[in-house]
């Protein structure tokens, strides 16, 4: 892959860039693509195919793994690398060139490439080349363009700063919220406050544009996604300053995933830890061409990236849980108390391996599979949460009663509403375990919970938060404290 260069921003960041979803749309950048001045729909459309195929990078395992291991999912004695390590002892000290610093780089790359698209796709730009503005075309692909941006921000923003609710008004340091690709660096940090009004606003206008179904094809965001990570935003929001007068944050949680289960294709797998169809991340390898079928992700796929082939997997970071290499010192160990939490008669206890005295998590045991960023059964939880949350309660017990069946424990009528909510955070740890949720469920809880702790950390410790790249830190640009979590 080379160099992208618009208006002198280098794009190219070589952050481990390959084909995203189906070869034959979104390819690498063709060789007649003018990057500077594109003169079609077709050429803007090849722009903003560059923050899909980047979206692997931070999102195929690599920031799942790396807020695992802030969490209280692992065992850290054995497994982790030096970098890993300081984030699993909540180091406050900040490095370049890491991994943990790349990762970071890459949700900004996405978002880089989404202001990229978004800078052409305006009526003067477009009006130049003598395109549409008011095409549905057009409409769509700022749609995309607003989710990827805002979702990314989003992502980053769960490692970089704390939880809404860390301060009564929200006004304690974000993330830089970049909506022009001609500032990819030099931004000062936006309060917490500002960058969930700017995700809620991007997402909203996303939610707008999009339609149930992407035009070109099923593997693009559509209006379920955008509804999905609005779901999640507020859900993050949960116990803070309520984002929206007048409206609860676990009330727009709820009402959000009950719109993206409505209208997803996607739907509740009923066969999942059934015989031996025990993965979500799924994805068949054809033996003979060493090619996925990419038409057939999990159907519990929301929104995801699609592995085509061997030698253009997605999902690469997950490969350290793996149980089925040999174990050694690069294989993530999970805790005895994850494992004891998962009663004998539950299907996912299956799920992990007990080798030598360790815990080992077998969910992610393929050569090759798809990775569901935005899938059903989490969208499904957050609106069982929240529905108990909000009193609820018949909603929050029937959703819950669909997790337990399908994992082979009795159902639940008739438990109070708090009781619900405890069962409700409980399956999302066992249900999401290894995808990079359980850390920031803890923050969230936090919030109401002040005396919460992380591994034997409060919740609210500077350690909990990674710092900036150095080469994001500029003068008069604020740097996450120090002083760990001791």
């Amino acid at each position: 892959m080379k160099l992208l260069n618009i208006n002198k921003i280098v794009l190219g960041a070589l952050l481990f860039i390959t084909t995203f979803f189906t070869a034959c749309d979104l390819e690498e950048l063709p060789e007649n693509v003018n990057i500077n001045d594109p003169k079609s729909l077709v050429e803007i459309q090849e722009l903003l195919n560059n923050a899909y195929n980047n979206l692997g990078w931070p999102l195929g395992g690599n920031a799942q793994l790396f807020s695992d291991i802030n969490g209280d999912n692992i065992n850290g004695l054995a497994g982790l690398n030096v970098d890993e390590t300081e984030i699993y002892n909540r180091s406050t000290s900040f490095f370049n060139n890491t991994i943990r610093d790349n990762m970071y780089r890459g949700f900004y790359r996405i978002i880089l490439d989404a202001n990229v698209a978004l800078n052409f796709l305006t009526p003067e730009y477009l009006q130049s080349i003598g395109e549409d503005a008011t095409s549905s075309q057009v409409q769509e692909m700022r749609g995309e363009a607003l989710f990827l941006r805002a979702y990314m921000h989003f992502e980053v923003s769960r490692f970089m700063s704390h939880s809404p609710g860390f301060t009564p008004d929200n006004s304690h340091l974000g993330v830089p919220y970049r909506k022009d690709y001609a500032n990819a660096i030099g931004e000062i940090r936006g309060t917490v406050a500002q960058n969930y009004a700017d995700m809620l606003s991007d997402l909203k206008e996303a939610e707008t544009l999009l339609n149930a179904m992407n035009s070109k094809n099923q593997y693009y965001a559509n209006k379920a996604a955008a509804q999905a990570v609005l779901s999640k935003v507020y859900f993050q929001a949960g116990f803070g300053p309520d984002l929206e007068t007048g409206k609860s944050n676990y009330q727009n949680a709820f009402d959000y995933a009950n719109l993206a289960l409505q209208g997803t294709t996607a739907t509740f797998d009923n066969n999942l830890y059934q015989g031996t169809n025990v993965y979500r991340f799924a994805g068949a390898l054809d033996a003979t061409n060493n090619t996925t079928n990419t038409a057939i992700p999990n159907v519990e796929t929301i929104f995801g990236i699609i592995s085509e082939s061997t030698a253009n997997s997605k999902g690469d970071g997950f490969r350290r849980y793996r149980s089925d290499f040999t174990i050694g010192n690069v294989t993530v160990r999970l805790m005895q108390e994850v494992y004891n939490s998962i009663t004998s008669t539950d299907k996912r206890r299956s799920l992990i391996d007990v080798i030598d005295g360790e815990y080992f998590l077998n969910k992610f045991n393929r050569s090759i599979f798809h990775v569901p960023l935005l899938h059903y059964s989490d969208i499904l939880l957050i609106r069982a949460e929240a529905a108990a949350e909000t009193n609820n309660v018949a909603q929050a017990e029937m959703d819950i009663n669909q997790i337990l069946s399908r994992a082979g424990l009795s159902t639940v009528t008739g438990i109070s509403r708090d009781q619900l909510i405890d069962l409700a955070r409980n399956q999302r740890r066992i249900e999401l375990l290894g995808e990079g949720n359980r850390v920031n469920d803890l923050k969230r809880i936090g919030v109401q919970e002040t005396s919460l702790t992380i591994r034997n950390a409060p919740w609210n410790c500077n350690g909990m938060l990674f710092q900036f790249p150095a080469t994001e830190v500029f003068t008069g640009f604020v740097q996450n404290p120090v002083g760990g979590c001791n």
